[in-house]
């Protein structure tokens, strides 16, 4: 999230992190030769899985296993977004300039899940000023997986309406934002392939 950004809510706490513990819950240790090396892990899975990954299953305070397998599932999500988005990004190729959604035109799939992301975005950003990362980040996953992919692309392809497009185009802008915090590098990628500014300066 750019400092723009940040500065546009209102933090007052300290976010207090744990430490992180190998698979069986043991220190890592040099001399004990069971420590992980963040550089050859990013170089293997991509850096935003690294990011995602030391941010899901953490209670804040509380101490985590980090281990190569859930660096792995972080790297699937990640994935996962990329999939969805590049769908959309062919799905919607004649609809990308004009994006304005006529409501008298939307289909109970469509108010589904625009209901869906709006009740995300309030959750995301209620979850990210009381430092709950570990929450905020399970939700986009259930969006973005679950909901989105496993739900509502899969109704789109069968049920045909004029905005279709247009709401898909609208979900995927909205969804880039809320996961540039926590996944900024494919994130970025994704935004400027239709738009020309940067994902990183845009409030949140």
């Amino acid at each position: 999230m750019s400092a723009y950004a940040l500065n546009q809510i209102p933090f007052k706490n300290v976010y207090i992190h744990g430490m992180l513990r190998n698979e069986l819950g043991k220190k890592f240790s040099k001399s004990s030769g069971n420590n992980i090396d963040p550089l050859e892990i990013a170089a293997k899975y991509g850096m935003d899985a690294l990011r995602l990954s030391l941010i899901s299953g953490i209670a804040p305070g509380n101490d985590s296993r980090f281990y190569e397998e859930k660096v792995e599932g972080a790297r699937n999500m990640v994935n996962k977004l990329w999939n969805v988005a590049r769908y959309i990004l062919q799905t919607a190729e004649n609809s990308k300039q004009t994006t304005e959604i006529n409501l008298n035109n939307l289909t109970l799939a469509d108010k589904w899940i625009l209901s869906r992301l709006n009740w995300l975005k309030k959750t995301i950003t209620e979850d990210l000023i009381k430092y709950r990362f570990c929450h905020a980040g399970e939700w986009l996953r259930i969006f973005t997986w679950d909901w989105l992919a496993d739900q509502y692309i899969e109704i789109s392809k069968y049920e045909k309406s004029g905005e279709k497009e247009k709401v898909l185009l609208h979900v995927l802008r909205d969804l880039l934002q809320l996961w540039h915090p926590f996944t900024p590098f494919v994130t970025e990628v994704i935004w400027q392939q239709f738009n020309g500014d940067a994902l990183i300066v845009k409030s949140w």
